[in-house]
């Protein structure tokens, strides 16, 4: 009873979360105006629609890849297109379903369904995501730069608005489970102490789906006829793609369009406009890019369509 309670608390918190992001969003796109909204939009030529898509269908096949890559161990021997079916289902389901399904839930689900130990699947999606963490992190620095220089130009009220959510971390409680967190993700990684050149080959394969999603927002930018060095779009974006990961939003919905709007116009220099097209942009490529999952997901409950792993995995956990 106690932790259906938590769960209900915790999506109140973040269905109130989304909600109040969504309307600063929108208050900021009344702000912008609908005409000049729609001028920057035009500007964007069909050669670069065509380029940001197939940046952003790069930047999905990355992740898989850095998945795919942290699954071959040992004996686990996971075909590559069910890994694929897997991430894309796992990606449909994070942009589109409730946010008590979730894209590792079913990620999750379709790698026991291959035969993969329960302890082991948990762990590779954990080291996943903090690869992914990781890759972000070593440019944040890139992003912390402009912010800590110009730290006189937050005036706007949503920005602030972020700065006060960190003050979430102030929390004793949310501090030990931090702790917690950390812990387990340590120990997750005991499954790759002996083969850190898969850890090594996922880090590149997070750079390249970094790259891919750097030089979309830089080929944006230029299409608009805006200024913005790759670097600092590195560096903002990681920014942003960190106070998503604040758990007070359903699947960041609102959080990262604020985020990237405020960080890359007050830090970056672009227009309003630019950075709310862009933001926008980059929403709606990530729900174009997730759309293929919508196919895999039922064969994922069905398990109809996957080769189960016959040799078992030496450093399978006993479950």
């Amino acid at each position: 009873m106690v932790r259906i309670q938590k769960s209900k608390w915790k999506f109140l918190i973040r269905l109130a979360g989304t909600i109040f992001s969504i309307v600063l969003l929108i208050f900021l796109f009344s702000s912008v105006g609908t005409e000049e909204l729609m001028s920057s939009l035009r500007k964007i030529s069909s050669g670069t629609i065509f380029l940001i898509v197939a940046l952003i269908f790069v930047s999905r096949l990355a992740t898989f890849a850095r998945w795919h890559t942290l699954l071959q161990i040992e004996s686990v021997n996971v075909n590559w297109k069910d890994s694929l079916r897997l991430t894309f289902a796992g990606l449909f389901a994070a942009n589109f379903l409730p946010t008590t399904i979730g894209g590792d839930v079913v990620r999750l689900a379709g790698a026991m369904r291959l035969g993969i130990g329960g302890s082991l699947a948990a762990a590779s999606l954990m080291v996943d995501r903090l690869i992914g963490m990781a890759g972000m992190a070593i440019v944040a620095p890139l992003g912390l730069v402009p912010v800590l220089t110009n730290l006189n130009r937050f005036t706007n009220v949503s920005t602030q608005l972020l700065i006060l959510q960190g003050g979430f971390f102030g929390n004793n409680k949310i501090v030990l489970k931090i702790r917690v967190m950390i812990k387990k993700v340590f120990a997750s990684f005991s499954f790759w102490y002996h083969h850190p050149r898969f850890l090594l080959i996922a880090l590149f394969f997070t750079f390249i789906h970094m790259l891919a999603t750097f030089l979309i927002v830089y080929v944006l930018v230029v299409g608009m006829n805006d200024t913005i060095t790759f670097w600092k779009i590195a560096g903002l974006w990681s920014l942003t793609y960190f106070i998503t990961l604040i758990p007070i939003s359903i699947n960041g919905l609102g959080l990262q369009e604020v985020s990237f709007i405020n960080l890359f116009t007050l830090f970056g220099g672009l227009s309003d406009s630019t950075g709310l097209s862009i933001a926008l942009i980059m929403r709606v490529l990530m729900l174009l890019a997730s759309v293929p999952g919508a196919f895999f997901v039922s064969s994922i409950i069905s398990g109809d369509t996957y080769t189960k792993i016959s040799e078992k995995n030496p450093l399978e956990l006993e479950d």
